[in-house]
């Protein structure tokens, strides 16, 4: 009885995932499969063609690497989940660090109603180069 429960568990679990070929007969991994693939580094690609400067590019890996472009998109890359903007010439808006930095602590205060998760835990140091690199997007130039 034991093995049928713990056989009724895997297999649903292994049938949807790639490496069940693996262990079940295949000896490779399929079309479908979890291995993990290396993140894109968008960061080089943003600083050419919006002409970063140096102080932004702290931020734009942040930006890259704290999930930003799970919802927004910048410069091309990222997807557009939850209506979340563009984010590609947020700097030509000019609204400024304080405001920035206020909107990356807790967004749904400053925009009620946003979905945009808080920030608040990347610290004071972080948020500020968040907030440089979005006050420096001014548009793909």
């Amino acid at each position: 009885m034991h093995r049928l429960v713990v056989l009724g568990l895997l297999v649903p679990f292994a049938s949807g995932c790639g490496w069940a070929s693996l262990f079940l007969g295949g000896g490779h991994a399929s079309a479908h499969s979890t291995r993990a693939v290396a993140p894109v580094n968008n960061v080089p690609r943003w600083i050419e063609v919006e002409h970063l400067p140096k102080p932004a590019i702290h931020g734009a890996v942040l930006f890259q690497s704290s999930g930003c472009i799970a919802c927004h998109t910048y410069a091309g890359s990222g997807t557009a989940n939850l209506n979340a903007p563009d984010l590609t010439a947020i700097g030509a808006r000019h609204l400024g660090m304080r405001f920035e930095i206020s909107h990356l602590k807790c967004p749904a205060c400053v925009n009620p109603g946003s979905p945009m998760p808080t920030f608040r835990s990347l610290g004071r140091k972080r948020l500020r180069e968040l907030a440089v690199f979005l006050e420096a997007s001014k548009g793909i130039r």
